[in-house]
This record gives structure tokens, sequence and C-alpha cells, in this order.
């Protein structure tokens, strides 16, 4: 077994190295996961009152995870359920390679702080083709 450290150039490819994790590389599954480093730099700043400065994976807390999407979500129904608490400046949906739908998760990062909390109204409580996001 062989382990590899990878930092990424722009935050937003971290989530997406993450979502390939179980995929088939030269026949063996890969396991993706952020490194304790990281961990430890959250931690580090929530014990020193920065709070809210960054996130998990460098991105901050204006980024909102999406969970239990429909297989057929795309990034513009993804963008259309969101859009009204405020401006959205990305929204990454990643795909299964092998079919090309959704694999359940998403990702939305609003301009505004304030609009990604007012969005986070929506877990649990929103049922979209039968599945109700989180």
């Amino acid at each position: 077994m062989y382990s590899l450290y990878i930092e990424f150039y722009d935050a937003m490819s971290v989530p997406m190295a993450i979502a390939l994790s179980g995929q088939l590389l030269l026949g063996q599954p890969v396991m993706v996961k952020p490194s304790e480093a990281e961990k430890n730099l959250v931690q580090s700043n929530a014990s020193s009152g920065a709070a809210g400065v960054v996130g998990p994976y460098g991105a901050v807390d204006r980024k909102l995870y999406v969970g239990n999407l429909h297989f057929n979500m795309t990034e513009a129904n993804l963008r259309e359920i969101f859009e009204p608490f405020g401006q959205i400046e990305v929204v990454q949906l990643p795909l299964d390679m092998e079919t090309g739908h959704c694999k359940g998760f998403g990702f939305v990062q609003f301009a505004h702080l304030e609009h990604a909390k007012a969005a986070q109204s929506l877990n649990g409580k929103l049922d979209i083709a039968g599945r109700t996001i989180k």
C-alpha cells in the first residue's frame, strides 16, 4: 500500500478529488481523504478565535455540501434551487465517470456567509425527485 500527498492549487479541486475515493486505479480501489495537517489547521483556527476564516479544505464557510441528490441532478438544477438565497459563486456536482450522472452530492458556494447560512434552512426539508436533500 502506497501513500501519496497531493497539494492542490485550487481548493475547489479537493472535494472533487475526495469524491474519487473508491474508484479503481490499475485494478485497485483508491482511498482519498484530507490530510491530518488540514484537520489540525482547522482546529487551530477554531481554538484561536479565527472562526469562519478557513474551512476543512481551505474553503470558506460560504461553501455548502449538499447530499442525497437524485442521480439526474445537474449543476443548473442545483443552482436554480439555491439562487433564491443569494448570489452563488460556484456550483460543483461530481459526476460518475462511467454513467456521467451525479454521484448524489454536490457543493454550492455563496458570495456571502449570511446567504450560505440561510440556505442551510433547506436541510432535511426539501424533497426533490423523491429524495430529501441534506
